[in-house]
């Protein structure tokens, strides 16, 4: 009886599905295309994208440390039985050297020309083989086409996009945050504000944002209008004249105030798009 019972239990552990991951909230945005959504309490921090071009798989996002690393693989290996090609940074902050720096070795990195020699001045050295470029790179697949694009400094001091063009498909990572207002960053404001204004020329259909859900135009409108609300702000207080602690004490923008990360992000933002649009 005591075997029986334990073979039962044994039974129905092995049958029992266990995650592969618990990171990334999987969702498909279009064939081939599937959004990789950062869970709260998760090892990522910043949303990413698995792009299926036929016969490989593209990896994209940001802030990867390797826990996050290794689940956004497993992910990848549950929607699609094709081996991983490379992995695409769209961006890295100096100074943060336990993240991005623990990717297989025998996979490729891809990122721009200027993430490249941000990275090169960290204390940790790359062990795999890179991949830059100064202005734009396609991966043409069987199935799809995934297009990066260097967008310059705007939320870090070299961001890129991704866009899958047969789907209309748009992987922003921090350039844009839906329903946050998000960190930032360390870039330029005043170029991101353009950057932003590019990207909705594209048209996309469906956009990944770095943070919250999956969008579309209506959603990258409303950050525009954010943005540009807030660097306002930003600027009415630095032309009446008010130092950096008046700014701090009195900026109000009522109608963002119940979005996420409002009360937590907004005074390291404001401090750096003082210092920024004050120069």
């Amino acid at each position: 009886m005591y075997r029986y019972i334990i073979g039962v239990l044994l039974t129905l552990l092995l049958a029992t599905p266990v995650a592969a991951q618990n990171s990334y909230r999987i969702a498909e945005v279009a064939k081939g295309v599937y959004a990789a959504i950062a869970e709260p309490g998760g090892a990522a921090t910043s949303n990413a994208m698995i792009v299926d071009l036929g016969t490989q798989v593209i990896l994209c996002g940001a802030h990867f440390s390797r826990k996050a690393i290794n689940d956004l693989i497993a992910a990848a290996t549950e929607v699609s039985p094709n081996p991983i090609r490379a992995f695409v940074l769209a961006h890295h902050h100096p100074g943060y050297t336990f993240i991005d720096f623990d990717f297989p070795v025998r996979k490729d990195l891809v990122m721009t020309i200027g993430t490249r020699r941000i990275m090169k001045q960290e204390v940790r050295k790359l062990e795999n083989p890179v991949i830059f470029f100064k202005e734009g790179l396609t991966f043409e697949g069987t199935e799809r086409t995934l297009i990066l694009t260097n967008v310059g400094p705007a939320h870090s001091n070299s961001d890129l996009i991704a866009y899958i063009p047969q789907s209309k498909v748009l992987f922003t990572s921090d350039l844009l945050y839906f329903n946050s207002v998000g960190f930032l960053g360390a870039g330029s404001l005043r170029a991101w504000a353009q950057v932003v204004d590019g990207l909705g020329a594209l048209r996309a259909d469906k956009i990944i944002p770095g943070f919250g859900p999956i969008g579309t135009q209506k959603d990258l409108n409303k950050f525009r209008i954010y943005l540009k609300d807030f660097l306002t702000e930003v600027l009415r207080h630095i032309e009446n004249g008010d130092s950096l602690e008046t700014t701090l004490r009195t900026f109000n923008l009522p109608q963002y105030k119940n979005l996420p990360g409002y009360e937590s992000f907004t005074p390291g933002n404001i401090e750096r798009a003082y210092q920024q649009l004050k120069d």
